[in-house]
């Protein structure tokens, strides 16, 4: 069974890597600060025109969210005092074009099906990242 659930459709192309063109955000809300850095780190290592943002709780994932207006975000579930998938809600209340990427170590069932309820763009165990991350942030950039 794999652990990538959905990708949304693409939209239009993104006009990334262009003179002038603005830079998409990815925001990353992860607990774990050696995940966070490898992650950080991958993404910048890829060529992609974005920046990238990262917090180390919900809350602060919420604020930041809302003050630099994220285009993805990617969000650990389990987060401390703080459950990722409500947290993943606040943000598309209040950023209804925001791709919410999930990752997470647990590949269960009923966190897959409230990911999928709340439309976030993919649900990615953590042990899958190098094989699955890329193509889904790819995905939601052009659209």
């Amino acid at each position: 069974m794999t652990n990538l659930i959905r990708i949304k459709n693409a939209g239009t192309p993104a006009t990334l890597g262009m003179k002038g063109a603005m830079k998409k955000k990815l925001l990353i809300v992860e607990d774990h600060e050696d995940f966070r850095l490898m992650l950080k780190d991958y993404i910048g290592r890829q060529k992609l025109s974005i920046e990238v943002h990262e917090a180390s709780t919900g809350e602060i994932g919420l604020a930041k969210a809302s003050l630099i207006k994220p285009d993805i975000v990617l969000m650990d579930i389990n987060l401390p005092q703080a459950n990722g998938l409500k947290v993943a809600q606040d943000i598309m209340a209040l950023l209804p074009g925001c791709h919410i990427i999930f990752l997470t170590m647990f590949d269960v069932e009923v966190f897959k099906k409230a990911a999928e309820k709340i439309k976030s763009a993919a649900f990615i165990g953590k042990d899958r990242v190098y094989e699955c991350l890329m193509p889904v942030i790819k995905k939601c950039l052009e659209d």
